[in-house]
């Protein structure tokens, strides 16, 4: 049954148009009857007589449509604009996270990321490498392995190699831990506390060290750096904590510590990039997180044999195999934490601070008046603040675990690794730049040399013959 209004076909139970709401009366039925016309085709509506008032919404106002039900009829009416934007929550979530990230790029003095991808940065991850690729890969940093300058990579780069490094160290380490669950021999659990304090940062340190895609930098100079640095960094930071005042600024004293550490053994002129003194900085943050971590391991194994002892659980002078399985569980508790959280600590941190030091260090030799400039004192404070904001636990000690062991490290973690890689970004754009000079200068050497783009004067006109 077709509507005598305006034509929408109706079910024969209808009194009324379901879509104009007239009444289905004998002139419908008649009309359902007959050949249902085809209707009319749509004509849109004249434009306005010279001289008419514009159409559109009120000043202020925007249209919105209502639809009681599908195929129903629509009504427009208008409400103001604040109103409207109001339900779009996404949009203002988008919005104060696009200023976020905006203040965080200022404060590093970096820019937005262009190109990047998580899933394009490690599609090489999965791949299939042999023995021979690898081996090659990590020789670098000699005057015979380190690459031209016209054949570094400037694109994002895609690292591999720290994932098969995690793959073996953490593989080493749960079947120790297996091992010393099945046969609780004592044995095993200093090299369950060497693994488990060295696997995350050690392969977030090859992560960084193949983002340096100059591939100027030597493992012989990541090992120097890893153990003298990582260690002048613990030990100034242990000095300093002799303080009292400096026992509530953790994340001054201990960033300080790394980054002059970091400064005494890389000072020279020979690493001039940006990317190198991120690298730098991640190998001494690296050592200082791996040795930091074995010292927590150990306190929790004092901590937790302390009472056990103390309540005469021994035998023979040493804990009972249940205390020590106890104590050994506990270990690799505050080791997995560690471990899984490292990445978004230490290494990231100093490889931050390292990294915007380098920007204003460049080619020249190291001095203190660098320390002073503006743009490594902004960037600075991001890790010394993120470490802050870590460490509130301190402060705060009646602050939630989950709080304090979960989301803190999140968000920290989320902040540093992207100033780090807009850092990674800026070194990327200052080998690229030094590529483009470089061909420039020797484009401009070759024309000198062939007399190309010199202007010659005009040859003089033969002398007249004499008469």
């Amino acid at each position: 049954m077709f509507c005598p209004r305006c034509g929408v076909d109706n079910t024969a139970e209808n009194k009324f148009c379901k879509s104009c709401g007239a009444t289905l009366g004998a002139a419908s039925g008649a009309q359902a009857a007959a050949p249902a016309q085809s209707a009319p085709p749509y004509m849109p509506p004249a434009p306005p007589p010279p001289g008419a008032p514009p159409q559109g919404p009120p000043p202020g106002m925007v249209p919105m449509v209502y639809q009681a039900y599908p195929g129903g009829p629509q009504q427009v009416y208008y409400v103001p604009a604040a109103a409207a934007a109001a339900p779009h929550a996404p949009h203002v979530q988008s919005g104060f996270m696009d200023g976020l990230r905006s203040k965080i790029r200022i404060l590093s003095s970096t820019d937005a990321l262009e190109g990047f991808s998580l899933k394009e940065m490690f599609k090489q991850v999965f791949k299939k490498h042999g023995v021979d690729v690898v081996e090659e890969y990590i020789m670098c940093g000699t005057s015979r392995t380190t690459p031209p300058l016209d054949q570094v990579e400037t694109g994002w780069p895609k690292p591999w190699m720290f994932f098969r490094l995690l793959g073996i160290l953490g593989i080493g380490f749960i079947a120790l831990a297996f091992l010393f669950h099945f046969t609780e021999n004592e044995k095993t659990v200093p090299a369950i506390l060497f693994l488990g304090a060295f696997a995350v940062p050690l392969s977030t340190l090859v992560l960084i060290f193949e983002m340096n895609t100059p591939r100027n930098v030597s493992l012989v100079m990541v090992g120097k750096l890893f153990i003298v640095g990582g260690l002048v960094g613990l030990g100034t930071a242990m000095l300093a904590y002799m303080v009292p005042i400096a026992g509530n600024m953790p994340g001054i004293v201990e960033e300080s510590a790394k980054l002059l550490a970091v400064i005494l053994v890389a000072r020279g002129v020979r690493y001039k990039y940006e990317l190198n003194g991120i690298l730098f900085g991640a190998t001494v943050g690296a050592g200082f997180a791996c040795f930091e971590t074995c010292g927590y391991g150990f306190d929790q194994i004092l901590s937790t044999l302390t009472p056990i002892i103390q309540a005469g659980n021994v035998a023979g002078g040493f804990p009972t195999a249940e205390a020590l399985v106890q104590t050994v569980e506990n270990m690799m508790a505050n080791l997995v934490l560690r471990g899984v959280e490292s990445p978004l600590g230490h290494v990231a941190w100093t490889a931050i601070a390292a990294g915007a030091f380098w920007r204003v260090k460049g080619a020249k030799p190291a001095n203190p008046a660098m320390l002073l400039d503006a743009r490594f004192l902004k960037a600075f404070a991001i890790p010394v603040l993120m470490h802050t904001t870590w460490d509130l636990s301190i402060l705060i000690p009646t602050m939630p675990t989950i709080l304090a062991a979960f989301v803190l490290p999140a968000v920290t973690g989320l902040i540093t690794w992207y100033v780090l890689f807009g850092l990674v970004q800026q070194g990327l754009k200052q080998v690229k730049d030094e590529q483009v000079a470089h061909l420039q200068s020797t484009l401009a050497t070759v024309e000198a040399t062939l007399g190309l783009g010199t202007i010659r004067p005009p040859m003089a006109a033969p002398a007249a013959p004499m008469a």
